[in-house]
């Protein structure tokens, strides 16, 4: 019977996000999870699929996992715990309560923004954006750096909503001769720490771009800072923790995995209503397309890319597919140990730095298709912090959102810095970029 409640439960949620009604998540809850065996972690990654488990920092042994899990699989999974005596705790008895507490703070800083003065700044991260103040901000920027700035549109969504790509350059357009830094945040799209710490990046590299101008003097950034437009917008709408896109997957589920969806070494990963389904064929959502353009058209100067994602305090370089090295593995190792000791040093977290299969487990992602298909060299995923308030979790409070941006810009001038160090391979032909 209690299978039977699950199996409805499933599909009640799985319709709501259908017909676009808000989500409830009263009920759920967050579990920390430490597993000190191999045995213990297969159990871990065995119940995962069986009881639709939610995993909101990977699972690696001896570590703590934070697992959210649904009123109808909570006593199925605590009984496995207890009988396989995993060491466990419940950190969270009701994920509805974090989400609507964040709503209200959200709100009351919106408000509060409105009605006081503001400096000469355009970005205040007193709050977490919508995508509508995202490209607004964009579209700012272009307006008040002429030659500084570019906005430009690589594509739409399934809903039709345009994937809009922003140039930096001091140099005024990304030309073919200097190094570029290329990132994507939000790819994921509850994962709104990444959204805005990659806006952070941009407020310093363009508002605040004087005190940056080591940035900028011989490294070109060009930025997708919303991956995922579609669902990110319907986060903060209807569900806020929607990973997928919102492309329909059959007649009952919709979304696909935008990070499983890329060509290189893709496989099915779960079926087309699970959190991890990679799409019926290699790159068949437009999002996956609009970034693979991107990709391809600054691949040759690209020195740097980033994949900004939460949440883990983990940097991974390729392969992530699976247990393989990468040729310049020492070399990727090296960049990122700089990368977490530049977090380290500000009194940030400890940053774990290694290649993503062997770090956390095998699954594709966009830094192994840059890497593996146009031999960009340095790749990486950046997994910034998670809640400490919410039980490790994508549900972070406006401090923790304003610390991990501060802690994620001393990771960016790692990789900027050494981006501009680097030397463009030459060009085969007479061909300029704009």
């Amino acid at each position: 019977m209690g299978q039977i409640f699950g199996a409805v439960a499933v599909l009640l949620v799985l319709l709501f996000s259908v017909l676009g009604e808000e989500v409830s998540y009263e009920g759920f809850k967050i579990y920390n999870v430490h597993t000190r065996t191999r045995t213990e972690l297969e159990l871990l990654q065995r119940v995962s699929n069986d009881l639709d488990l939610d995993f909101w920092s990977p699972a690696v042994l001896n570590k703590n996992a934070s697992v959210m899990v649904s009123p109808w699989n909570d006593e199925s999974f605590r009984n496995q715990l207890v009988k396989n005596n995993v060491e466990h705790r419940v950190i969270q008895n009701n994920v509805q309560r974090l989400i609507d507490h964040e709503n209200v703070m959200n709100m009351i800083k919106t408000r509060k923004r409105r009605s006081t003065a503001q400096d000469d700044t355009i970005a205040k991260f007193d709050h977490f954006w919508t995508l509508e103040e995202i490209y607004q901000y964009l579209d700012d920027l272009k307006k008040q750096y002429p030659k500084l700035v570019r906005v430009m549109d690589y594509g739409v969504t399934h809903e039709g909503r345009p994937i809009k790509v922003i140039t930096i350059s001091a140099k005024e357009v990304v030309d073919e001769f200097h190094p570029v830094v290329l990132i994507d945040g939000g790819i994921h799209a509850r994962e709104w720490a990444g959204h805005m710490a990659v806006l952070y990046l941009i407020h310093q590299l363009v508002e605040r771009s004087a005190e940056n101008m080591d940035l900028l003097s011989n490294t070109n950034w060009v930025i997708m800072p919303v991956a995922n437009p579609d669902g990110y917008v319907y986060t903060h709408q209807s569900n806020r923790l929607w990973r997928k896109n919102r492309a329909p997957s059959n007649t009952v589920c919709t979304g696909t995995d935008l990070n499983r969806n890329f060509p290189f070494q893709w496989a099915f990963y779960g079926g087309e209503c699970s959190i991890g389904y990679a799409g019926p064929t290699p790159a068949s959502e437009l999002e996956t397309r609009a970034m693979m353009l991107l990709m391809a058209k600054y691949a040759r100067v690209t020195q740097v890319y980033l994949a900004v994602h939460t949440c883990g305090d983990y940097i991974l370089y390729p392969y992530g597919y699976d247990y393989v090295d990468a040729p310049n593995k020492a070399q990727l190792q090296e960049l990122g140990d700089k990368a977490a000791a530049a977090v380290k040093a500000i009194g940030g977290p400890d940053y774990a730095v290694g290649s993503a299969a062997f770090l956390l487990y095998p699954a594709n992602g966009s830094d192994d298709f840059i890497y593996g298909s146009f031999g960009v060299e340095y790749a990486y995923t950046l997994e910034l912090s998670c809640s400490a308030s919410s039980g490790d979790g994508f549900i972070i409070s406006l401090e923790e959102m304003q610390k991990i941006n501060k802690e994620a810009f001393e990771m960016f001038k790692v990789f900027g810095k050494f981006a501009g160090e680097q030397t463009v391979k030459p060009l085969t032909s007479s061909r300029q970029s704009t």
